[in-house]
């Protein structure tokens, strides 16, 4: 063997060989150095999704789209406008724990080359249940329509709804989507899209969260009305001593601005707010009164829903007027034979109206006028009530009348001494006992029959 190896050289040729390899080593050292290098914006591929919704029922909320990554290899490979194409970065999620979180997962890179190496690299990633819910539309008209017009309330009309879906918890804080479209100069009805972000409910827009909706836009009708200035009416009953030809009627506001459909406003000539009864009416007083408003119409922004109504005399009629304060008052307690109250009058008298000539005005007894009561204190019960009364004249001169009104007066029903305003609390005032012993000592119906002697 030795000879063979001596006879051949083999040594000579192995140390050859050796020293061969290291020279294409160092030559390739020289020629072809090794380098790093960054490489940014590596598209990221995320896998295991499936796994992660059918075994925990959670889904990828958040996870970069791209990676920065640095890589170490040849300078030939590195440099090499092919390498880009050939690495892939994918981000497995399969593994993740069944808790709804922010995991930091690593990211495994493959550079397509065994030369080439990149570097350790982790990404944050989101992960949460993901639900639905729905959620209104708003919109609300901006801008001016053109002159003597108003919009109406913006209709959506595709959906007046919308699906939204994300993270339960991030789904929670929105309210509803709005949207805004402009009126500007338009001068009929219109339909138009609409964009629409979502809200909170303290009317602010939601940005940077996970959830997303099943569209960005909505179709929208939005009204547009015409203005019409109608007058306001009434109706005048005539009495006995004032007729309509008499008296003038004064209604505040005279007009009111309507919206509506312009073929039901055109069909419009006034409003009648209803009938005044000149016998029950009082002359200088102004009456509220509702105004009705025909199908299809509404009133303008701004715009009152009652008038005021006055009835004046004119200076040419010899109508006068006199406004006297009745004192007298007759109570009549339909529960007296069994009342265990005392009644009190606490109103001390009520203004009322004659009307009629200056003269015959002026002859009327005002001890004649009366003002009846009816009530039933076992009804009423401890405490201050207000009863209506009824007006009562006898012996009016002649072309004198009443003008009939409701009457209203204040009454206190307080307990006997054998029965307590209350059987389980003491009087809510603090009166003490001596108080009430003296209103027993006199019969139920004195103190009413004080206050009415001179009817």
């Amino acid at each position: 063997m030795k000879e063979f190896m001596k006879k051949h050289d083999v040594w000579l040729r192995l140390l050859s060989l050796v020293l061969a390899f290291i020279l294409w080593i160092i030559a390739r050292e020289v020629d072809n150095p090794t380098r790093t290098a960054s490489i940014n914006d590596v598209g990221i591929t995320i896998t295991g999704e499936e796994e992660l919704l059918n075994n925990y029922g959670l889904s990828v909320i958040e996870c970069p789209e791209t990676v920065d990554i640095t890589v170490r290899g040849p300078i030939n490979e590195i440099s090499n406008s092919r390498l880009r194409s050939r690495i892939v970065a994918t981000v497995n999620v399969a593994d993740v724990a069944d808790v709804a979180g922010e995991y930091t997962l690593p990211v495994r890179i493959t550079t397509g080359s065994v030369d080439v190496e990149a570097n350790s690299v982790s990404v944050r990633v989101l992960v949460d249940k993901v639900t639905t819910a729905t959620v209104p539309v708003r919109v609300e008209a901006t801008g001016v329509p053109a002159v003597g017009y108003r919009a109406g309330t913006p209709e959506p009309t595709t959906t007046k709804e919308i699906t939204i879906e994300g993270p339960a918890s991030e789904l929670a804080e929105v309210a509803y989507a709005y949207g805004t479209v402009d009126v500007g100069g338009s001068t009929s009805t219109f339909t138009n899209e609409c964009r629409i972000t979502l809200y909170n409910d303290a009317g602010e827009p939601i940005t940077g969260t996970h959830v997303s909706s099943q569209t960005d836009t909505v179709t929208v009708r939005v009204p547009i009305y015409p203005v019409e200035s109608i007058p306001l009416a009434v109706t005048l009953a005539d009495g006995d001593t004032l007729t309509s030809e008499q008296v003038d009627v004064n209604i505040d506001p005279q007009t009111i601005s309507l919206l509506g459909d312009q073929n039901t406003l055109a069909g419009i000539t006034e409003i009648n707010l209803g009938t005044i009864d000149l016998d029950t009416v009082r002359t200088d007083v102004p009456i509220e009164m509702e105004i009705p408003l025909p199908d299809g119409v509404r009133l303008d922004e701004g715009q009152p829903s009652s008038a005021q109504v006055t009835i004046t005399v004119k200076e040419e009629e010899s109508v006068s007027t006199r406004s006297v304060q009745v004192t007298n008052f007759v109570p009549t307690d339909t529960a007296q034979s069994e009342t265990p109250y005392t009644v009190e009058i606490l109103t001390e008298s009520v203004e009322i109206e004659l009307r009629g000539g200056a003269s015959a005005l002026e002859q009327v007894d005002v001890s004649a006028l009366s003002i009846g009561l009816t009530y039933d204190s076992v009804s009423l019960g401890a405490g201050t009530h207000t009863v209506r009364g009824v007006i009562a004249a006898t012996g009016l001169p002649a072309g004198v009348t009443l003008v009939e009104q409701d009457v209203e007066v204040e009454i206190r029903i307080t307990g006997s001494g054998e029965e307590a305003p209350s059987e389980e609390e003491p009087p809510a005032d603090g009166a003490p006992s001596d108080e009430g012993q003296g209103d027993q000592s006199q019969p139920d119906e004195t103190q009413p029959g004080e206050s009415g002697a001179d009817a």
